[in-house]
């Protein structure tokens, strides 16, 4: 699998968070109205799984999975898939709805490799892969 994280500051992860993962509950109708509708694969309702709390959210695809979870003063994102090809259109359907979510006060996604050197603010510490919790 190929990974990507991002930590996106924001005053209001939560906010971001929930409102993407409702978005995505959805069933899929927002992955079909874009232009760019014709580069992704078929979707149909049943293969769109979403799951969220105000803190933690988890949308998977056939082609990836995306892991969200909301620190102080961020929100943290990561990206899984089988393939280049599909490790990119997630992080650009991401993105991109993140981008649109946050008009009044754009947010900025920059996604990292794993391991690379990821900022993380004193206390807080990075999580080891894919916010693995106990």
């Amino acid at each position: 699998m190929l990974t990507a994280e991002a930590r996106i500051p924001t005053d209001r992860p939560s906010r971001y968070l929930v409102q993407l993962c409702k978005h995505f509950d959805n069933k899929g109708r927002h992955l079909t109205h874009r232009p760019r509708a014709h580069t992704l694969p078929e979707l149909r309702p049943d293969q769109i799984q979403v799951e969220w709390t105000d803190s933690d959210g988890t949308l998977r695809l056939p082609w990836g999975q995306c892991t969200l979870r909301a620190l102080p003063g961020a929100l943290r994102v990561h990206v899984e898939a089988d393939g280049q090809e599909n490790l990119d259109r997630l992080q650009d359907l991401v993105s991109t709805h993140i981008s649109r979510f946050s008009r009044r006060d754009p947010l900025r996604v920059e996604w990292q490799s794993p391991g690379a050197d990821v900022d993380v603010p004193p206390g807080e510490q990075a999580p080891p892969h894919a916010f693995d919790t106990p």
